[in-house]
């Protein structure tokens, strides 16, 4: 199967997760069950339209990042390029249609422009970028032990997966404007709390 293929594949999959999100435990009965077949038949056209949609904007933006990531000079900014570099392979992989929930995927065309802004400024001023990077790390690499250990897939693992993007934009990109309420401080205590 060619790229393209999984892609459209990986489209059809999202939209019919986002249709079939809700209201499954109500299916008790045949009649249930072919209403919500049929309600979700005549919904999964749009859906797919929408999803279609977020990933022209999503590619577009990582279209716009990539050439970003490489260094002007050798070894120039490289741990922060790296950085963006693991970032981005982390949200846009194969799959990360169907894989992503619906409303972090809505936000993922701003996660990738905060990282172009991000990448922008690094090059400008890698240090600045550094001491910023290294008040994030450590919820990012509890992350990637959490894939390790299996456990990323908890709702509280999700949800703190993605307070740490908004974060990021808070921290390398403000005036794309984040989430309230997310803050290193407040992500360090559901850390804690997550290792219990």
């Amino acid at each position: 199967m060619g790229a393209q293929e999984r892609l459209r594949g990986d489209i059809v999959d999202a939209a019919m997760n986002a249709v079939l999100a809700d209201g499954l435990e109500a299916i008790r009965d045949r009649a249930a069950f072919e209403r919500r077949r049929d309600e979700a038949g005549k919904r999964l056209f749009g859906e797919a339209m929408e999803r279609l949609k977020l990933a022209e904007a999503i590619l577009s933006a990582v279209a716009d990042l990539k050439p970003q990531l490489e260094a002007p000079l050798m070894g120039w900014a490289r741990g922060n390029l790296d950085d963006l570099r693991a970032q981005l392979a982390a949200l846009v992989h194969p799959g990360f249609l169907r894989e992503t929930p619906a409303d972090a995927l809505a936000q993922l065309p701003r996660y990738v422009k905060a990282m172009r802004l991000r990448a922008e400024r690094a090059v400008r001023d890698p240090a600045r970028d550094q001491a910023r990077m290294l008040e994030i790390k450590p919820f990012a690499d509890a992350l990637a032990q959490a894939v390790e250990d299996g456990v990323a897939g908890s709702a509280d693992w999700q949800a703190l997966r993605w307070d740490l993007e908004e974060l990021r934009v808070s921290m390398f990109a403000q005036e794309l404007g984040a989430r309230a309420g997310v803050s290193p401080k407040k992500l360090a205590q559901r850390l804690q709390a997550l290792r219990g």
